[in-house]
């Protein structure tokens, strides 16, 4: 139903999707639909998760077991090189719609508690050893979200028109001091 969802998405807005056309595009009855969710926001929530799931594959990790931090060299911690960006960029690339409907409905698929999880588990360890704040680690974090978020959701507003390099160009512009 995952599947289904993001095809729909890529055809009209996400409020105008109905049950019955996600269980006739995913080839399944009302009923299955409904013995896994609710709703169809329940249905975007989970495909979010999903979608983040096969994200953090790409880079070996698994959201939901910590990153030995300890064992990465500093240059692997700083995240904002195409190593990190480009498969991000990538993504986001072919999940436009799914991008921008998360960053619209943030608080309804959960966002907040999975931004929460990132910062206990991969970016509030990492600042640590930089030496940030304890303080000061959860401002840093939000200026990097969404400045992150806002060049992305640009360029995804614009059709991706740039190319993938040159965005990570204006990222690292934004955070690395010239």
């Amino acid at each position: 139903m995952h599947a289904a969802l993001i095809s729909l998405l890529e055809k009209k807005d996400f409020e105008f999707i109905t049950i019955k056309e996600i269980c006739e595009t995913a080839g399944v009855n009302r009923s299955t639909f409904y013995l896994h969710y609710d709703n169809v926001n329940d249905l975007l929530t989970e495909t979010v998760e999903a979608v983040y799931k096969d994200f953090f594959e790409r880079f070996g990790e698994n959201e939901t077991k910590e990153v030995n931090i300890a064992d990465k060299k500093d240059e692997e911690l700083f995240l904002v090189t195409p190593k990190y960006l480009m498969p991000y960029l990538e993504f986001v690339e072919q999940n436009r719609k799914l991008f921008s409907l998360m960053y619209e409905k943030n608080e309804m698929i959960g966002a907040e508690k999975m931004y929460t999880s990132w910062f206990r588990d991969i970016f509030g360890p990492i600042l640590t050893r930089f030496g940030v704040s304890e303080k000061e680690q959860p401002l840093i974090m939000i200026f990097y979200l969404k400045g992150l978020i806002g060049v992305i959701t640009e360029w995804v507003n614009h059709d991706c028109a740039e190319s993938k390099d040159e965005i990570i160009s204006v990222i690292q512009k934004c955070i690395i001091k010239p």
